[in-house]
This record gives structure tokens, sequence and C-alpha cells, in this order.
């Protein structure tokens, strides 16, 4: 895997746009989760608060295999060789590890100060 693509990938306004997207249509989905956490995250998402959008874009981009799949091997990305089922089932299994980063079990916002 290669760090520098991984860099390249987080700062890549389409890439970033793409990730933003799917936060936001899943957030939908789960604002009325029953576990409180991820309702508290999602509806973070949606009212565009703190940094739950960019803690989905970091963990987008360290997903298994994203870096190596978009290198070119010449120092350049492209990151239209992610997949949009790709970024969705990247962001449904970063929902619950994104919830916790910032949100308790019982849906009140941790201390992350």
């Amino acid at each position: 895997m290669s760090y520098q693509s991984q860099a390249q990938l987080e700062v890549d306004q389409s890439f970033r746009g793409r990730v933003r997207s799917a936060t936001i249509q899943q957030a939908d989905r789960y604002k009325d989760d029953g576990r409180p956490d991820i309702a508290a995250c999602a509806n973070a998402v949606l009212r565009d608060e703190g940094g739950e959008q960019a803690a989905f874009l970091r963990l987008a981009v360290a997903g298994p295999g994203i870096a190596d799949e978009v290198d070119q091997g010449d120092g350049t990305i492209d990151q239209s060789l992610v997949s949009d089922a790709e970024l969705l089932a990247l962001t449904q299994a970063n929902f619950p590890t994104v919830a916790a980063l910032y949100y308790d079990p019982t849906g009140a916002p941790r201390d992350v100060g």
C-alpha cells in the first residue's frame, strides 16, 4: 500500500465529494436507528456538525486496498477506480466506528475537545 496514494486520495476533491454524498445518504437512513450512538452520529452528519464527516473520509481512504486500487504507479491516483458500491460498503462499515468516536452508547456526545 502506498501512503502517498492514501494522502493524495484524502485531498482529491472528487473523492471527497463522493464520500460526503455516500455519508449523507447513509446518515439519512440511520438518523432514526434504534442504536442511540448511530442515530446521534447520523443526525450530526445531516446537520454538518463537527468532525464526523472528516472521520468518514479518513476511514474511507484507509479502507482495505483502497490506496492500492487508485495508485497509478507513476505518483498519481485515479479516484474513479473506487466504485460507488465500495464507497457504500465502507460508509456502512464505518458508521459504528465513527459513532463510537463521537458518542457514547446512550447517544451522548463524547468529550472530543
